[in-house]
């Protein structure tokens, strides 16, 4: 008996077996956009996205593929200078399926910041700018900072010395309207402060920029823009792989990065990166004491694949720097004793499991870690500021004060007692009591553990259902009762008909601690009026998207500082947004165009408004009805070369206006342009390449613009002025400037790569933020190399 049950389990398992090895054909033919058969083309059949088997196209287009049969298979026709045809499908006979294939959008990509689920740039209504490794490389630039500078909509401005601080305005909206993500993790601090120099370009593999409101995906902070930054990422099959780059140059400037990837067996891939940036600065000559900054970056991942439905990744990045926190130099300030230290980990763990055919969910386990140290241990001399302005007083820019020279003492007695005279519609002011500066030190510290969860379901073929739950808990750690916590839901579908009409509708509720519930709701659609096609006019390609924002006060805002009273009952800032516009190709995608238009306004802003000196109780922030911003976005791009010649021009038109009834500051009221934002800004780039040679050319235009200098200047009386004497003023017009670029690099062979760079050629004079002069012509040169791989 027991070695008849033991027979009949053997039969029975080699039932199963026999059933299990049993393979069913799938075979075809291949065809091009004329409907001529397509030779050489790879067939390529995965499962869980490993290949399980491939095939080649013969002279007649016809393939033939073998197939275990009872799985379902994503199948992909690849053949260079045509778009992936694609089918998922899961046979359980013999299958004859044909592919066309179709001519792609240059320079196509798959993006995941648009929607969070991966799919083609060319296809998502949002605006979406990718910034590839290859153009990363081309830039020669050292920051993340300098890289966004040529984002249509995005006018970035520093305070002038390597790695001072640089910030974001995207479409006219606040510095900290920024959601920014580091392999899918937030790291901006509480309230969506970000320091956009504080992320070195060698760490970077890809960027992904979408403008306009997206906090129906990512809650606060996403209300001007999505800024991520994937870090270096190796895929599964490839071999062991270690680049690098040395680099030196101007003001004791030196660079290096070393990082290696690889895969192994098709089912796991890693990452090990270090990353240094060190220099002692533009101006350590007229600085009192040195001005050195230097920046340390570790990364690192690893992922895997686990059986056939199962996938998990993990990934770090820590970052230290230890900088100055030097004043308005080009004003007269020579602080000593200042430091502006960084340090900021962040790490997460995603797993995701593919629950049946067109069914998937993830899980994400993420943790933030964030300190910066801001301190002026010395108590420096005062110092006076003697300027010669024109303007009037109190006005509305263009027509407010703007500095026309800085003068000495002596001079400044002679022009107040006529001993010299000042030219029609200029008056003279001071800083009747000195510009001074005080010891402090202060210290902002941030943890933030956050879970999400997110289920995607794809039906009739194209249209993704997404949904998922998000928790986040933000506190400092240095400040009782600095914390606030959020749980969040949200919904998105994604519909698809024909690959070329395109509508995503979706929302979000955030429940918080503080504020209570907010609901974010965004829609976007797009369509292809013309698919691409070999043509004069090679696709034509319209969008429009409407969205709301939300972001949380900061903590100092709330809770207030050693010097301010905080505000308890403030509310969120909130946005709303929208953009509309076209993309055209022209002769089969050589050139693009590109035009947006914009028109946000932006409620229930918070503004500081000073009750007293010091700390008296009453709240020194306050919720005010806010600002609009509108404009144009225009793109042009010569995308394939012409005798080695590729181009890139974008122009941004932005209109910015306080519409608040309440006039909190100068700065601040009604009419006046929003700070630091210019109407007027372009950039161009242009590469020329010639066999293992190429020379990249850039330039950076920025129109003037609304600014403060924040000295307390006072106005003197002089004979004949109209502009009375002892009148508070400020310096409040920042002059436009044009910034030059050129840099080249030699491939010698064997991985080695020599560079050389050239910034602000021209040597332009000019202050980012006003009052910090940019930086001088520098030059830069190094190699770059990499060894192994394929």
């Amino acid at each position: 008996m027991f070695v008849h049950v033991l027979v009949s389990i053997a039969v029975a398992l080699t039932a199963v077996s026999a059933a299990a090895q049993q393979s069913i054909t799938m075979s075809g033919q291949v065809t091009d956009p004329s409907g001529a058969v397509a030779a050489d083309v790879v067939i390529e059949a995965a499962t869980a996205g490993r290949p399980v088997a491939t095939a080649t196209s013969g002279a007649d287009g016809r393939y033939r593929l073998v197939l275990p049969s009872g799985g379902r298979y994503v199948v992909r026709a690849r053949l260079a200078g045509f778009a992936d045809a694609t089918a998922d499908l899961a046979p359980t006979a013999d299958v004859v399926h044909d592919f066309a294939l179709q001519i792609p959008a240059f320079g196509d990509s798959l993006v995941v910041t648009a929607s969070r689920v991966a799919g083609s740039r060319a296809a998502a209504p949002e605006s979406t700018t990718v910034i590839t490794r290859e153009a990363i490389a081309a830039a020669g630039v050292s920051q993340l900072a300098d890289l966004l500078r040529r984002v249509p909509g995005a006018s970035v401005e520093s305070t002038g010395r390597e790695g001072a601080v640089a910030s974001l305005f995207a479409r006219g909206g606040e510095s900290d309207y920024n959601h920014v993500l580091v392999d899918g993790v937030r790291v901006n601090a509480n309230g969506g402060q970000f320091d956009f120099s504080r992320i070195s370009a060698a760490e970077i593999e890809r960027i992904e920029v979408v403008r306009g409101a997206q906090s129906a995906l990512y809650g606060s902070d996403a209300i001007g823009s999505v800024v991520q930054i994937f870090t270096r990422r190796a895929a599964a099959g490839d071999p062991p792989q270690l680049t690098g780059s040395v680099g030196a140059g101007s003001f004791t400037t030196r660079r290096a990065d070393l990082h290696l990837l690889g895969g192994a067996r098709t089912r796991v891939d890693y990452q090990l990166g270090v990353a240094y940036r060190g220099t002692d600065g533009a101006f350590s000559d007229l600085l009192p004491e040195d001005d050195r900054f230097d920046q340390t970056t570790v990364t690192g991942g690893i992922g895997a694949v686990v059986g056939d439905r199962v996938s998990v990744r993990s990934g770090v990045r820590y970052g230290e720097a230890r900088g100055r926190g030097v004043g308005p130099i080009a004003l007269g300030s020579r602080d000593t004793g200042t430091a502006a230290d960084t340090e900021d980990l962040s790490w997460h763990l995603d797993a995701t499991e593919r629950l049946g055919d067109s069914v998937s969910h993830t899980a994400t386990v993420s943790y933030v870690r964030a300190s910066r140290l801001s301190a002026d241990r010395v108590g420096d001399p005062p110092f006076t500021v003697f300027a010669v302005l024109t303007g009037r007083p109190g006005a509305i820019f263009p027509d407010s004060p703007r500095l026309v020279r800085l003068v000495d003492g002596a001079t400044f007695d002679a022009l107040r007692t006529g001993g010299q005279a000042l030219p029609a519609g200029q008056f003279l002011a001071w800083t009747p009591f000195g510009v001074a500066d005080f010891p402090f030190a202060s210290e902002v510290a941030l943890r933030r553990p956050a879970f999400r969860y997110q289920l995607d379901a794809r039906w009739r073929g194209a249209h993704i259902l997404s949904g998922g739950y998000e928790y986040e808990r933000e506190r400092n750690p240095l400040a009782e009762g600095f914390r606030v916590a959020s749980h969040a839901y949200f919904l998105q579908q994604r519909f698809t008909w024909r690959d070329r009409w395109f509508l995503t509708v979706g929302g979000r509720v955030d429940d918080n601690s503080r504020y209570g519930t907010e609901v974010s709701p965004k829609a976007s659609a797009g369509a292809f009026l013309r698919p691409f096609r070999s043509a004069a006019l090679s696709s034509v390609k319209v969008f429009a998207n409407i969205g709301r924002g939300i972001k949380n006060p900061l903590f100092g805002e709330l809770f207030g500082s050693a010097f301010t009273d905080g505000n308890p009952d403030l509310h969120p800032e909130r946005a709303r947004t929208f953009d509309a516009g076209a993309e055209l190709t022209f002769d089969s995608q050589r050139w693009m165009a590109r035009g947006t238009f914009f028109d946000n306004r932006y409620t229930d802003q918070v503004a500081f408004r000073a009750t007293g000196f010091g700390l008296d109780g009453r709240p020194d922030f306050l919720n005010i009805d806010g600002s609009t911003a509108h404009g144009w976005e225009l793109e042009a791009a010569l995308q394939r070369p012409i005798r080695g010649l590729t181009l890139g021009a974008t122009y941004t038109f932005a209109d910015t206006e306080v519409v608040a009834f309440l006039s909190t500051s100068e700065q601040f009221q009604p009419g006046q342009p929003l700070l630091r934002r210019p109407r007027h800004t372009g950039s161009v780039q242009a590469t020329y390449v010639a066999g293992r040679a190429a020379v990249h050319l850039d330039a950076r235009v920025v129109g003037e613009r609304h600014d403060a200098a924040f000295l307390g200047l006072s106005t003197v009386s002089l004979p004949g002025s109209a502009v009375e004497g002892g009148r508070s003023v400020d310096i409040t017009v920042n002059p436009g400037y044009a910034v030059v670029g050129i840099g080249g690099d030699y491939r010698l062979g064997g991985g080695l790569t020599l560079f050389v760079r050239v910034d602000n050629v021209l040597d332009e004079a000019y202050a980012g933020a006003l009052g910090f002069p940019g930086l001088p012509r520098a030059i830069e040169a190094g190699a770059r190399f990499t060894i192994g791989g394929r």
